[in-house]
Order: C-alpha cells, then structure tokens, then sequence
C-alpha cells in the first residue's frame, strides 16, 4: 500500500486550495488588513492560488496584515477580533483541512466545539446524561481570556507531538508570530478569526482534558467553556482546585468571577440552556422578556434539549430573524406526566407527594401547534378539548415511535376550493402521473445523494454499485407508462439502497432491508420512529396549509389513508430519516443499552425516544439549502414545499422536489 503523500503537499495542492477557498466563501467575512475582500479576490482568482501555491511551496509565504476589531462583550468589556486576510484565511483553511481529520481522532471524547459530527445540542446531551447518573454538583467553569493567553511555544510543542513535517509546524508558527504582533502579546493568543484557532484551541486543552476526567469527575468543554461534574459537593471543590492547578500548569487561569460550585437544584447556564433539577431548557427568547418572571420561567424552551423539559420551541425564527412558518412541539416523555390546564394555559404535571400533581411547564395555546404524548403519558379531557378549541393537534404515539391515534379539528369547508383541485389532480391520470414521477425523481435523487455523502471516505464497491443502480432508475422513470409502474421503478431502486445504507453504518451495527411491523432490529426501529416524526410533522403543516390529508398522487387516496404526506415525505426521508439514523448510530448518540427484544420485536427504551426526539430537534433546526436559493430552517423548506404542492395542484406553478445536493 502506498504512504499518503506528506503533509505539507496535501495542504499546497492545488484542489485543496480550491476546496479551501469555497469554504472560505461560504463562510463569508470581511476583508483583512490588505482590505481585499471576497469579490476582489475571486475577480482573479485561479491567478490568486497558483501564486499562493508557488509561494508556499518556495518558502517565500509570508501572512498579511490582519485587520483588527474590538466587539463589545455583555460585562463591559471588548474581544478583540485578528481577522486574516483572506488569502491567509485560504492557506489556514488549507491547514484545518488536512490536521483536522489527524488530530480530532486523539481528542477527549468530552469535547464538542468545532469538531466534525458535534455540535452544541450534543453537549446539552451529555450533560443530562451525567445527571441522570448521578452526578449533581457542578463546576460552572470559564477560561479567562483563553484565545488571549494561549502560550504559542507550548501549543507548537503540543502540536510536534502530533505533527512531523517540519513545514506545516513552521506555517503554523508564522501565522502563530504575525497575530501575537497584531495583538501586542508577542507569544501569546490564538486569533478569534482564524479557520485554524478552533482546531488549535482544542488541541492545547486535549491534555487537560485528559487530566482533570475520571476519578469521579465527568467533563463536558465547548471551547474554553466546561462543566466538571461530581456526585458530591465536596469532590466537585476539589476537582475546581485540580483544575485550577492544571490551568496553571498550561499558562491559563480559571476566570474568578465565571466559576463557581453549584447544584443542580440550584440551576445553571451552559451554552445558552438552563439546567436545573431534571429539565434543560434554551433561554428565553427576547420576545418573551416582558411576560411575568413566573410565566417566563415556565415558558423557557429548546430544540436542542426539548425531551427532557417538555418544552416546545418557542422562537419561530430562522435565520433571517423572521418569523418561520415552523411548527412549535410539546414532547410528553416522562412516564406518568400528564398534559393538562390552567386558567388558559396548557400545563405539563407529574405527581408529586401523596395524590397531589406538580407542575412542571407552562404554555399558551397561542405558543402551541402539537403535542406528542408518549407511552405512559396522559392529557386530562379538558386539555383534549382545549387542543381542538386552539387547532392544537395531539399525537398518541407507541414505543416504535407510530401513531396510535391523531386528534385534530376537523377539515373544514374554508378551502374547499383546494380540496377540489386536489380531487381533480388525483383523478386526471396524465396530471397525477406527471407529479408523480417528480416525487419519486426528488426520492431517488436523494436516496443517491446521501449514499454518496456516506461513501466520500468509505470507497465501498457495494454503496458506489447502488448509486449506479439507483441512476439507472432515474433515467428510466419518463418512460413509466401510469402510476404503479412508477412505484416498481422506485422499488426496484429502493432494494438496492437499503443494503448500501446498511454498509455505511459503522460501531458494529448491521442492517439489510427494510422491514416496518414491528421492527425487528435497531435500525429498523429508529427508521419508523424517525418516519413517524416526519410525517405527523408534514401532517400538521399540510393542516395549516389547508389541503386536504386524503388526497394524494403518488399515493392512492383509500380511506383512513394519509395520501399527501405519503407524497410529501419521499424527498425528506434520505436527508431527514435515513440520513439523522446513520449518524445516531456512528456517533453513538444511541447505544445497545437502549434497545431490548421482546415478543419478537425490538423495543426503544425511554432515555433512547428522549435521545432521538433531541437529535430530530437538532437535525431540523439547521440551515438548507432551499429549491429558490434562499437558506432556510428544515421545517421551513418542508412547509415552503408543501405551499408549492398546493400551487401545483391549483395550476399556478410547476412542482419541484427538494433536491440534496450531489
């Protein structure tokens, strides 16, 4: 076998300059210290990076200027922002591109910030599961100035450990001199604007983190933010002092007004979530600033950390800050809490001493589109009918994750009009075809992009012979002479996808094919589970949107049949269903404690539906890509195309799949 090509001819290799550049841009930012921003550099910019190239490889590289900001922070004080140039910001992205994949596999697994496959909801996670076990006393802990102070000698000499080739380190010290000038601490800092700082920041704590976990303490760190989590008072103290002295030991100190010895019934704030007895909540948003502190604290919710607090997202914003067409869900999880009300408010309860009930969250019908109740859960009948009073639709869901029951207000006569142009579209079998052979396009499309995705680093023969088999299918559906034919095209493609699926699942999980009822395996449990989600989310907006549920195109409307979200989710299932279950399993966010067999199925057990409702949470509460070019929250890119759907079925437009991109 061939040895990979050193690693500074990876990092100057022409595509890699290339790939590194687009990431750049997507990242977008100003210009640095040369003042040539993005569009000045893209004006010339296969000239750019040959000569970025060349200078590298001579050795004549130098960096330029980087520009300075002072952003001001919440105490009153200012960050001060080294922003490269971006030629540099090239270069460096060029360096995090090839270290990364090198480091991140030697970093402590209690790490979250900046590294591939994690994310902030997966520290929230982490935290509630050390609670779980028992550990209660927290050390609330923060960095002082740490991209500041990071000592530049004893960072290059962690970074030697790790990295032989001589030129790479040296290209790292240059970058490492320039921005200890620009601040004025020759030696010292890290520049928060660097594609390489995160990478570089992790790396010089890996060693504490090494350190200070273990022997009773249990650490979660997002950047120069962590938690030191104990089961007693006394043992989190010492583990504060331990990792006060390790601190020192690097160059850094704890920051003595940000950290502190607390509780669990006391509360605390970590990445933007209050934690406090058993629930984890977001904070609240602004808007909600000026109701009754009581009203308030009850209100708080999350996407990121939803299961536990029972809590719905309460914020409807994308991106852009306006407001979203999303929908906001209470998940019941908890054995025996119960969905009730007050005064005019849906209230969350769970017993409490003797036969009393204690009250766990508070919300406005007016905050509220649906509510799950999982197994051993309940809602009192005034909280049933106050859900129909305020079109709340309520979910009964079993322990696969499938709908036992669907309680909504009927559909009315106020969009009949819709309704008949669904009914005309259904029942015209050029113009039902003609749909129908976009969703199953948009479908297999996918199904061949996320395979693709998976296998960038496999190389599996199988899953590359699957995309070639599912292409094939593609090309044949123009030629499908009515609605079935459609169908057997999808699922003759769909037979070769789920064995290719299966071999990218990794950390010793198998699968093979599909099978619903009742799922026999892991995978094919969190699959209908994932499944059910998307579709009681579908259900609930095509409700909003006001089209009939019954009629469909790809999908014969029968009765008791769901016809338009079975035609609506095709082309959300490989990035929404298949694509979240591949990555639960291979980055163990589930694990085989949560799954049992009983009664010849597999069975999900209550930490395991709270894990994966966080992750779908989390999943849809990203930015993609939407068919217009605008970039858009999950749910609203799933209501966008369920508006086009209705257009289409009226005549006012041409129906196109989400397409990921491949």
């Amino acid at each position: 076998m061939n040895a990979p090509p050193p690693l500074f001819e990876q990092v100057t290799r022409l595509d890699r300059l290339e790939a590194a550049w687009e990431r750049v841009r997507e990242n977008q930012g100003g210009a640095g210290g040369d003042g040539v921003g993005l569009v000045e550099f893209e004006v010339d910019l296969p000239t750019r990076l040959v000569r970025l190239q060349l200078c590298m490889r001579a050795g004549t590289y130098r960096p330029g200027p980087v520009r300075r900001v002072d952003i001001p922070k919440d105490d009153g004080d200012t960050r001060l922002l080294c922003i490269p140039s971006v030629v540099d910001r090239v270069a460096q992205t060029a360096v995090a591109m090839v270290l990364t994949p090198l480091l991140d596999g030697e970093m402590a697994d209690a790490s979250f910030a900046y590294r591939p496959g994690r994310s902030v909801q997966m520290a929230v996670e982490r935290v509630a599961a050390h609670r779980r076990a028992g550990y209660g006393w927290v050390v609330d802990g923060d960095i002082e100035r740490f991209f500041d102070r990071v000592p530049h000698e004893r960072l290059l000499a962690r970074l030697e450990r790790s990295v032989e080739d001589r030129q790479v380190l040296d290209l790292v010290a240059l970058w490492l001199d320039a921005i200890g000038m620009a601040g004025g601490m020759p030696g010292l800092g890290l520049p928060q604007g660097s594609p390489l700082s995160p990478l570089l920041a992790n790396l010089y704590l890996d060693d504490i983190d090494d350190q200070i976990q273990g022997r009773g303490v249990r650490l979660v760190r997002f950047a120069d933010d962590f938690l030191l989590m104990c089961r007693e008072e006394a043992a989190a103290a010492k583990a504060q002092a331990r990792m006060a002295r390790l601190l020192a030991d690097h160059g850094l100190r704890l920051h003595p007004e940000k950290t502190r010895v607390v509780p669990f019934e006391q509360g605390f704030r970590f990445l933007g979530h209050l934690f406090v007895r058993s629930l984890v909540v977001r904070e609240v948003a602004d808007e909600d600033a000026a109701l009754p502190p009581a009203d308030a604290a009850r209100i708080l919710a999350t996407h990121a950390a939803i299961a536990p607090a029972d809590a719905p997202d309460l914020s409807g914003t994308d991106e852009g800050g306006d407001r979203a067409p999303t929908l906001r869900v209470l998940y019941i999880t908890e054995p025996g809490r119960r969905l009730d009300i007050r005064n005019e408010a849906f209230t969350v309860t769970e017993p409490g001493p003797g036969a009393d009930r204690v009250e766990v969250i508070a919300i406005p019908p007016q905050r509220l589109d649906r509510v799950e109740l999982s197994p051993d859960t309940d809602a009192s009948a005034a909280a049933l009918r106050h859900a129909l009073a305020h079109g709340v639709a309520v979910d009964f869901v079993n322990g696969w994750g499938d709908a036992i029951g669907h309680l909504a207000p009927a559909v009315g006569t106020a969009r009949a009009g819709l309704h008949m142009a669904q009914a005309r579209l259904a029942l015209d079998p050029l113009a039902r075809l003609d749909l129908a052979r976009r969703l199953v396009d948009g479908r297999l499309r996918n199904q061949r992009a996320l395979l693709s995705r998976l296998n960038r680093r496999r190389k599996d023969a199988a899953v590359v012979d699957a995309g070639a088999a599912i292409t094939r299918a593609i090309r044949k559906l123009p030629i499908a002479a009515d609605v079935p034919a459609l169908m057997g095209m999808e699922g003759a493609a769909t037979a070769a996808y789920w064995p290719a699926l299966g071999k990218c699942l990794e950390k010793g999980w198998s699968f093979s094919r599909r099978r619903r009822q009742p799922p026999p395996d892991p995978v094919n449990l969190i699959l209908s589970f994932l499944s059910g989600l998307l579709y009681r989310d579908i259900t609930a907006l095509c409700a909003r949107a006001g089209l009939h549920p019954g009629f469909g195109s790809l999908h014969s409307a029968r009765d008791n049949s769901p016809a338009l979200a079975s035609d609506l989710v095709e082309e959300f299932r490989a990035p929404l269903v298949e694509g979240l279950a591949v990555y639960l399993f291979n980055n163990r966010i589930l694990d085989r404690a949560m799954f049992s067999r009983r009664d010849g199925a597999c069975h999900l057990s209550p930490d395991g539906r709270k894990a994966v409702i966080r992750a779908w949470e989390g999943w849809l509460d990203r930015p993609v890509l939407a068919p217009d070019g605008r970039r858009v929250l999950w749910r609203r890119l799933i209501a966008q195309q369920i508006s086009a759907y209705a257009a289409h079925a009226r005549g006012d437009s041409v129906y196109t799949p989400y397409r990921m991109d491949y």
